[in-house]
């Protein structure tokens, strides 16, 4: 950081750098000045992946994360409900009965006692399993003769009868209905969670709508707030890979605007490590001879992946583990050969073979990360990284600072709402590396741990590459869209386990200020 200034006008930056007398030839009598001492000014934060409507859901409904139980769980949706009557389904997120004492998954008859009649939705920690009620499984048609769809899993009991949980494309049977709402109820869940995006500073979001083999999306009410001009943000929106090109370039036609795009596409290689669904290289650790469920087409996959770079579609491919990330870079790597350059991404990237990691520099694919992933477990000593891939991979897990020198750049996001949409989260664990405990002490795989200016380039400058926008956004540069962010604090000064605490003074998109807090610094001329 450096004593300095930025110049708007319009939508656009038109004079950064240090201060001298030059500066005064770009204020005339209505020229609004900003002093913000030593307040950080960066340019816009940019999440590179985040489940949009599923985010907005969650900042508006009961969060399990606390939970020790299944009853527990299910008695803190009734209690929230209560305090906070809506209409229609119910939603809450967080549960993970990996943490409860009964690691037993949950059944539908726990919620059916306190909602007999509305239809409840509740995603684990991990978002790739729902746990429903009966009314859920009711109202999408869902009994002991429905077929289960390829990639996912419903579970039964011994007489055959679904218990209440679904697991990847199976939830897709009830997410399908469940988002089906009307464009005011959209409306109501979004505005919130676009409020509060542009209070931590964030000016841009990648909108990863494929969940469970649906698109779970607000499209209807994205739209609805851009024609009205009230968007906070810019949003990239990827939509789902297996759905028809033709449906994607009419969509592309008709959101192709500064503010909110579709050219981006996005669909699973595999699932998570906890449920040894993660395609790996050498076998799980707990699981001898198992490399992992495959629980996709992954020959459809690849053929879509071609169909999509052919038609100018950037792919973002979620990839955790080795074998999964190899197979992403080969679907790239063909599609490369045969059509030319193009621009995709992998997400996640967690744990990444050797031999795998130059060829995103080969191939210009762009390493999208989530580091507050990292520090999702309570305790070191029983991870379930660990307890799955055992010591010497779970250690080369978030290779985030290989990746960065091998491609030069890193998009950086949180998931959410698999986490919090805070981007200083992600920001500080990527520098300190370590869960909330202080454990392992010095940082997983340290050597990993970024800088304060390199975490901060990957948010705003590695998100916008990742968009193919590095051009005009995520840099303070004359020309580019004024998108800047005011930090209460300058990072750099401050231990990395304090940046958690920063918060945005200032957020200006587009030129036009979209969050200030409360403090008043403000002199006109």
């Amino acid at each position: 950081p450096f004593p300095g200034f930025v110049a708007i006008a319009g939508n656009k930056i038109i004079g950064a750098g240090a201060c001298d007398e030059g500066t005064k030839t770009l204020i005339d009598s209505n020229t609004k000045i900003y002093d913000f001492k030593n307040k950080l000014i960066i340019p816009g934060l940019h999440d590179s992946h985040v489940h949009l409507a599923l985010a907005s859901l969650y900042l508006s409904s009961v969060n399990l994360g606390a939970a020790k139980s299944e009853e527990e769980s299910a008695r803190m949706v009734a209690e929230f409900e209560k305090q906070h009557p809506t209409e229609g389904w119910i939603f809450g997120f967080n549960w993970y009965n990996f943490y409860w004492k009964d690691q037993a998954l949950p059944t539908r008859k726990s919620l059916d006692a306190y909602f007999p009649d509305r239809p409840v939705f509740l995603m684990n920690t991990e978002c790739h399993g729902i746990w429903v009620n009966s009314k859920a499984l009711e109202i999408c048609g869902i009994d002991q003769n429905t077929e289960t769809p390829k990639g996912g899993t419903i579970h039964k009991d011994e007489n055959g009868n679904p218990t209440g949980v679904l697991d990847e494309d199976a939830a897709g049977l009830v997410a399908a209905k469940a988002m089906d709402m009307p464009l005011e109820l959209q409306l109501n869940y979004l505005r919130p969670f676009l409020e509060e995006m542009s209070a931590y500073g964030v000016t841009s979001l990648v909108d990863v709508q494929p969940l469970f083999g649906v698109e779970m999306s607000f499209l209807k009410a994205v739209k609805y707030l851009e024609d009205k001009d009230e968007l906070p943000l810019r949003i990239h929106i990827a939509g789902n890979l297996f759905e028809d090109i033709a449906v994607h370039e009419i969509r592309r036609s008709t959101l192709s605007t500064d503010k909110v795009r579709f050219d981006q596409l996005k669909q699973f290689t595999e699932g998570i490590f906890p449920t040894h669904t993660c395609l790996l290289l050498e076998d799980y650790t707990d699981e001898p001879g198992n490399k992992g469920t495959v629980i996709g087409d992954l020959e459809k996959l690849e053929q879509c992946v071609m169909t999509a770079h052919q038609h100018g579609f950037s792919v973002k491919l979620h990839a955790q583990a080795d074998k999964a990330v190899q197979l992403a870079l080969n679907y790239y790597q063909k599609a490369i050969k045969k059509y030319g350059p193009l621009r995709h991404t992998i997400e996640h990237a967690e744990l990444v073979d050797k031999a795998d990691i130059m060829r995103f520099r080969q191939l210009d694919v762009v390493p999208s990360m989530q580091p507050e992933h990292l520090g999702l477990s309570p305790h070191w000593d029983n991870h379930e990284y660990r307890i799955t891939l055992g010591d010497e991979r779970a250690w080369r897990c978030w290779p985030v600072k290989s990746l960065l020198k091998s491609t030069g750049v890193v998009a950086l996001g949180t998931d959410c709402p698999v986490v919090s949409g805070n981007p200083y989260y992600q920001i500080s664990r990527s520098i300190i590396r370590t869960l909330d405990n202080g454990e392992p002490e010095g940082g997983w795989n340290p050597q990993e741990r970024l800088t304060v200016a390199e975490a901060i380039r990957s948010y705003t400058y590695g998100s916008a590459y990742g968009v193919g926008r590095e051009n005009e956004l995520g840099t303070i540069k004359v020309g580019n869209f004024a998108d800047i962010t005011v930090i209460d604090r300058d990072l750099f000064k401050i231990p990395a386990e304090k940046i958690r605490e920063a918060r945005s003074a200032m957020t200006i998109m587009d030129g036009t200020v979209r969050y200030v807090c409360e403090w008043k610094n403000e002199r006109g001329r």
